[in-house]
């Protein structure tokens, strides 16, 4: 997987970094985890990404996958 599919494809893109945070809102008040807006350097639209320590996923690296941690913020 290239850096531009993990960090583009798929995500939705956001007019502006206050729409995506008004999104991300939205998705923690019905209970999801909490996110983060970024700029995406591909697109340039503004993606949510898992805030640090919220991510539900194992993400893949060249040695196989690697588990996150569920930190306690």
């Amino acid at each position: 997987m290239t850096e531009y599919e993990v960090s583009c494809l798929g995500k939705t893109p956001f007019p502006s970094r206050r729409a995506g945070r008004r999104r991300a809102r939205q998705i923690r008040g019905e209970g999801g985890p909490r996110f983060n807006t970024y700029r995406c350097r591909y697109c340039l639209a503004v993606h949510l990404g898992h805030a640090l320590g919220h991510a539900t996923y194992l993400r893949f690296t060249r040695h196989g996958p690697t588990p996150l941690q569920e930190l306690t913020p």
